[in-house]
């Protein structure tokens, strides 16, 4: 028996995982992605998929790989915090839990079967809230290419636009100037300024708030908006 039929559920959201896949040849000659001079090789083939099962080990050996990175930009626990990190295996257990219930959705872009990232929508209440919160980390070889727009772009269209969550809220680090150009570039509303609101590399670090609504969601979707065309 693997780790997939372990872990991963048949369904996502209620849905078959496939639902949620898209498959791009050629990203950069379509315009779905910039040329990366830094990187090795120029991807053939980009996808984006739910991080399920199996996964989750692949992405933490590239997260791993990336630490210098990624680390200054890691939540961390406050200190005296009474909870532990959990295991790997405990970590996967929930996260497909949590994505077959409903509750989040880790989706996975890869180049050529790499995975270069992870884009977590978590934190999701349906009824009278009907929100969540995304967060997400790119390789340094997928960098400076645009693929944070792409998939944010995509995860917008995708839950708002076609599978009803009324609301997504991104919150970015002051600092992160990649990331408060990235929300303002795709035309998410800026909602202020939140001090200490979480705990990032051993500190409290204050965050600018970001959201994105089925009323702001622009006609035809972001990924038109952005880009002239969708992936669906």
């Amino acid at each position: 028996m693997n780790l997939r039929s372990l872990f991963a559920p048949t369904q996502v959201w209620g849905r078959d995982p496939s639902f949620f896949s898209v498959r791009i040849s050629d990203p950069v000659g379509e315009g779905f992605l910039h040329e990366n001079p830094d990187a090795p090789n120029r991807p053939k083939i980009a996808t984006i998929r739910p991080l399920l099962g199996h996964d989750h080990s692949r992405v933490d050996t590239v997260r791993r790989a990336n630490a210098p990175w990624l680390t200054p930009w890691d939540a961390t626990l406050p200190a005296g915090a009474r909870e532990e990190l959990p295991t790997l295996w405990e970590y996967m257990r929930r996260a497909d839990r949590d994505q077959r219930e409903g509750h989040s959705l880790i989706l996975m872009p890869e180049f050529d079967g790499r995975p270069v990232g992870q884009f977590t929508l978590s934190q999701v209440q349906w009824g009278a809230m009907s929100q969540g919160v995304l967060g997400y980390w790119v390789a340094q070889e997928a960098s400076r290419m645009g693929l944070a727009s792409l998939v944010v772009s995509y995860m917008m269209d995708l839950v708002i636009g076609e599978l009803g969550l009324h609301r997504i809220e991104v919150n970015v680090r002051p600092e992160n100037e990649r990331s408060l150009g990235l929300c303002r570039k795709l035309g998410l509303r800026e909602e202020g300024y939140r001090e200490r609101y979480m705990n990032i590399a051993g500190v409290w670090a204050d965050h600018v708030s970001f959201a994105m609504d089925a009323e702001s969601l622009p006609e035809g979707g972001m990924l038109t908006s952005l880009f002239g065309k969708g992936l669906r």
